[in-house]
């Protein structure tokens, strides 16, 4: 099948499977009405259009369906190509994860119906009609796809999104509905009689929380636990790990701390009148910030365990969350003192008397306390790891300078500081310029740069440093250009440090390949002599490709040309 007539065949496939499905919630869904007798005489007219309406989807887009689908299959069954195609792959996680977002969230809507009686006037014919059909969509497209497998590297890739997004949705689901019952369980405590009305504990928030719980936890286990179990190698499972799972759980349960703190402070300087009511942000923050640290411990854990298979994968792993965790720490810094830094400059843009300005009282308890509570959260957050990454860097020399991840960060942060810089800079000349021109410079023109300036005060050390930082990588050798030589090592513990030491001399990786008839206790042991000594020995071989052969204590350099 070529290409077009592929795409063409699967896009009416899609379409006709969506006029099919449609129709038959339709007529199930008149048929759960039918059986609670809930029609009425003035109803009688819009039921038999919808009567009418869910046939002619049925008796038109079901056959035409089967026409399209049973093509699709029967050039699948005789041609692999067409079995492993990526237009087929993605078609079958397309219609997996849409069906599976309609089951997830009716499923969890009469899970809420259930728990609260079943009562006849709550009852949601298309909902249930709904989940029948998505779940019945949902199950024939994944029994097709587990039938057929995913040999192809894009087939595999497109299944590992559809894996993810649901697993990652699952844990959101889980998570969020935990730290709903327990804010529902905190307001409902005796304490806050006469301060706000509340009903029963067991209301529709309470429902709808546990409806969540158990709804996200099974797909988060079933998809996690079941569907994912043997894809440890993945490069999308560490996209997973890091950017949605470990940085998304930092990121919420530091926001939520970060909140906490801010309430906090907020009171202690006067701002919160009512003492108890007040306190009420405790019921939703404190559970999100025990449940993201749970999702960041365990994923972290996880994370580090896979990769302890291979140091070095294990080593670029902790680099990756190390740079992700201080880059967090590091902008919720420069956000804090920024406000905080607002505080003097309204004292100041306010000491001017061309205009009448009236404050309200304790104008700056909400700037202090959110700046501080910034603070108290962020630098122990970046000085802990900034601290590592220094190490790191230290101890790993020109190797650990030139590792991507850190490139990335300092580029990020140095660009970034540019272009804040650069845009602030054009305001605070256009308010000046603008100002004077007008004949109104003062505080008005001032009051329109306020930002610009506590960003500009901020920004310019940031720069400054990791401009520092930049440099002294490039001293090192972390951005020179190609590598001269392709090394590998042949050796019987891929785990030695001895590697280690001679990539921390030649400036690059290295290629290891382990000897499985070589005991362990037979690498050499190599001091900080001899590996320069080897590193230089590499650099001054006669071609491009060298092999390096740790036998019995001795170290051969055998370079060779070819592959």
């Amino acid at each position: 099948m070529t290409t077009v007539k592929r795409v063409f065949f699967y896009i009416l496939t899609l379409i006709t499977l969506g006029i099919l499905t449609a129709g038959l919630i339709n007529l199930l869904s008149l048929s759960f009405d039918a059986i609670r007798a809930r029609f009425t005489l003035a109803e009688i007219g819009d039921i038999k259009q919808q009567l009418s309406l869910g046939i002619a989807m049925v008796v038109i887009g079901g056959p035409l369906w089967f026409l399209f689908w049973g093509t699709i299959q029967r050039h699948a069954a005789n041609d692999a190509d067409e079995a492993g195609s990526s237009l087929r792959a993605f078609f079958l996680n397309l219609v997996l994860i849409v069906s599976a977002f309609v089951t997830i969230f009716t499923l969890n809507a009469l899970l809420a119906w259930l728990m609260g009686g079943c009562r006849p006037d709550e009852f949601s014919p298309g909902g249930t009609a709904a989940l029948i059909v998505s779940a019945a969509v949902w199950c024939y497209h994944w029994r097709v796809s587990e039938k057929e497998g995913h040999v192809t590297p894009v087939a595999a890739t497109v299944r590992r999104w559809y894996i993810y997004i649901l697993s990652a949705s699952g844990l959101i689901w889980l998570a969020v509905g935990l730290v709903q019952l327990a804010n529902t369980a905190f307001i409902s405590l005796p304490i806050w009689e006469g301060v706000m009305v509340k009903g029963n504990f067991w209301n529709s928030g309470t429902r709808s929380a546990l409806a969540w719980i158990l709804t996200g936890g099974l797909v988060w286990a079933f998809y996690w636990f079941y569907m994912a179990r043997s894809d440890s190698k993945s490069s999308l499972r560490q996209v997973y790990y890091y950017l949605l799972t470990i940085l998304g759980g930092a990121i919420a349960g530091l926001t939520a701390l970060t909140i906490t703190v801010y309430k906090v402070l907020y009171w202690l300087l006067g701002g919160g009148k009512d003492v108890i009511g007040y306190f009420q942000f405790l019921g939703w923050s404190v559970p999100t910030i025990l449940v993201a640290a749970c999702i960041w411990f365990y994923h972290l854990l996880m994370a580090e365990e896979e990769a302890a298979t291979e140091q070095e994968h294990q080593l670029s792993a902790r680099r990756v969350h190390r740079y992700l965790m201080a880059f967090l720490g590091l902008g919720t810094l420069i956000a804090g003192l920024i406000i905080m830094l607002g505080i003097p400059l309204d004292w100041v843009i306010n000491s001017f008397k061309n205009e009448t300005i009236v404050l309200e009282p304790g104008w700056w308890n909400n700037q202090l306390s959110m700046g501080l509570s910034m603070l108290l959260v962020s630098i122990p957050l970046w000085l802990y790891y900034w601290g590592q990454i220094t190490a790191m860097a230290d101890k790993g020399g020109v190797v650990e300078r030139r590792a991507r991840s850190r490139r990335i960060y300092l580029y990020v942060i140095i660009g970034a500081s540019v272009v804040m810089l650069a845009a602030d800079l054009v305001n605070i000349v256009y308010q000046l310029l603008n100002g004077m021109l007008s004949g109104n410079l003062g505080q008005e023109a001032l009051r329109n740069a306020k930002w610009s300036l506590q960003t500009v005060f901020i920004a310019i050390p940031v720069l400054i440093y990791h401009l520092r930082i930049a440099r002294q990588d490039q001293l090192q050798g972390a951005e020179t250009g190609s590598v001269p030589r392709k090394v590998t090592v042949l050796l019987s513990d891929n785990k030695s440090p001895v590697v280690l030491l001679i990539e921390q001399k030649l400036g690059y990786k290295v290629r290891r390949v382990r000897y499985a008839g070589l005991a362990p206790h037979s690498v050499p042991q190599l001091s900080d002599g001899e590996a320069e000594q080897l590193a230089s020995e590499i650099r001054a071989a006669p071609a491009d490709n060298v092999m390096l052969v740790l036998f019995e204590g001795n170290v051969m350099v055998l370079p060779y040309d070819g592959g």
